[in-house]
């Protein structure tokens, strides 16, 4: 949403998507937003936000924070395809990578609008 991309230390996949989630939920309610839609490409992620699944133990925090604020701020948690979320895979990899210009949200780099477009273009 703001473009912020930063390294985290996780011991799974699953405990990065979540973590990511639960950064957007704490950046929805700083900024005082509501009914907010959270997209994830991971099915297991969505379906243990939005549900009564007792979580695996090792995200189990993680989970029970992102359930709080969901009726507190109405938000809503999404699956989507994995080729939807494209640019967000684009921008984790060149970030980790040192690659990805601090001003990307401002200054878009060409590869952005690359996207994109390639998104937009896909859906006619």
């Amino acid at each position: 949403m703001n473009g912020n991309a930063a390294p985290a230390r996780v011991s799974s996949p699953l405990q990065g998507e979540l973590l990511a989630i639960r950064l957007a939920c704490g950046m929805a309610r700083s900024l005082g937003f509501y009914g907010v839609v959270i997209e994830s490409d991971n099915q297991m992620v969505v379906k243990l936000s939005v549900s009564e699944l007792v979580p695996p133990w090792e995200v189990g925090s993680l989970v029970l924070a992102i359930r709080q604020p969901k009726q507190e701020l109405e938000l809503k948690y999404a699956w989507v395809k994995t080729e939807a979320n494209g640019l967000a895979h684009v921008v984790a990899s060149k970030a980790v990578r040192g690659l990805l210009p601090s001003n990307w949200v401002a200054s878009p780099p060409d590869f952005v609008a690359s996207i994109l477009d390639s998104n937009f273009c896909s859906l006619l």
